[in-house]
């Protein structure tokens, strides 16, 4: 319950600090304009308000106030807020040097946020153009593979499947036969439903077959087809419902494909607008003084990461090359490897493709420029075996 009431505050504010409350020498200009729900004095709350407050809530707090009672709640909420608010301007808890810090630092914290949002992430943003661009050539990336929903009955015997068949042809109902007589214990009870399934994908009863999917998504829907042959034995297979592969619209995905390119930019954004900044003001880090007097040499950190078992552990070592000695020969292939383990052991495409983009945007002259731009065409492609670096590049040339 307490939650819940935490959550509803940090909504209650979000909604008071972007929409405000009607106040002041304004408040009876604004009963006569809008309709209100609450008030306190002169600070009154809109029914809009409260409308704006519901629409952000999450499903189970909807559950609990998106009632005609709940809005009743929640203007007794608001007019709570209200009192607490004036009651600690009169007791004077705007002076506690406590509140004063704790203001400052959420003053900080909203200032930074606000910078970033306002002039570091528009920088990183692709023109509309680009967008699209990037839609066009990633088009597997926004498809939706296609489904079927079928249905079997099994056994090791063809023959009785054969006679199944031409029960089902005289008039019985396939579900009825699979029902008494499927050697599928799994799917049996249920009719033989074998739910929907992708290409290639697990199948309810049967797990994986490739003989199974590849009849499922060729066959025609509502036919019996079979007596089928596969891993385990013979199947009647019917096709109860098939969707084919659609793409997502471009204004669909338009978001996700932005935040690709701000995740792909923000990066050297930040680095350069860093570098900048650092001139117009005295800026000294004393643990990184403290820490070049032990700090490990570029080779030594490429030596760490490369007998290191754990990917996170690699990236971290990968990545202080990069930070810390930006000219090495050893950070364009830094950058690679941070790519090759997000696409190879985490399997994150979009966090590889952006590692990899930096090794061509930030050293193109590289020798592992080449190699990375395969790497991107490839993303999401059975890699070749390889055993290092310099046998990738052979691979690839």
């Amino acid at each position: 319950m307490f939650r819940r009431i935490v959550l509803l505050s940090i909504t209650l504010i979000a909604v008071l600090a972007v929409f405000g409350c009607s106040g002041g020498s304004d408040s009876t200009q604004a009963s006569d304009e809008v309709e209100l729900a609450a008030r306190v004095d002169d600070w009154t709350f809109t029914r809009d308000q409260i409308e704006i407050l519901v629409s952000q809530m999450t499903p189970q707090q909807l559950e609990e106030y998106d009632t005609p009672m709940g809005r009743v709640f929640l203007a007794d909420r608001m007019i709570d807020e209200e009192l607490y608010y004036k009651q600690a301007l009169k007791e004077g808890l705007d002076t506690d040097e406590h509140f004063k810090t704790a203001l400052d630092n959420y003053k900080r914290t909203l200032l930074v946020q606000s910078y970033y949002s306002h002039k570091i992430e528009p920088l990183a943003r692709a023109s509309e153009e680009d967008l699209y661009d990037y839609y066009e050539q990633n088009q597997e990336a926004y498809t939706i593979q296609p489904i079927v929903r079928a249905q079997h009955i099994f056994s090791e015997n063809r023959e009785k499947l054969e006679d199944f068949k031409k029960r089902i042809a005289a008039g019985e109902k396939m579900t009825t036969l699979a029902h008494k007589y499927s050697e599928d214990a799994l799917t049996r009870d249920d009719g033989g439903d074998l739910g929907y399934f992708n290409p290639g994908g697990y199948i309810r009863g049967i797990g994986y077959s490739e003989i199974i999917t590849d009849a499922c998504f060729t066959l025609e829907p509502k036919i019996v087809h079979g007596p089928i042959k596969w891993e385990k034995g013979y199947s009647l297979i019917r096709v109860n419902e098939f969707r084919p592969a659609t793409v997502r619209s471009f204004e669909e995905v338009r978001k996700e494909i932005g935040a690709v390119f701000v995740r792909m930019n923000i990066d050297k954004i930040k680095v350069e607008l860093v570098k900048q900044l650092r001139t117009q003001y005295d800026v000294v880090n004393y643990l990184e003084k403290d820490m070049k007097l032990t700090q490990r040499t570029p080779e030594e950190l490429w030596n760490l990461a490369q007998t290191s078992t754990d990917s996170r552990h690699r990236i971290r070592n990968y990545e202080e090359i990069v930070q810390r000695f930006p000219r090495s020969d050893f950070s364009p292939q830094a950058l690679f490897m941070i790519g090759f383990v997000y696409s190879e052991e985490i399997q994150d495409r979009v966090e590889a493709e952006r590692w990899l983009s930096r090794v061509i945007n930030e050293y193109p002259d590289s020798k592992v420029a080449e190699t990375a731009q395969w790497m991107i065409d490839n993303l999401g492609k059975p890699m070749p075996d390889f055993d290092s670096i310099d046998d990738l590049k052979d691979k690839v040339n």
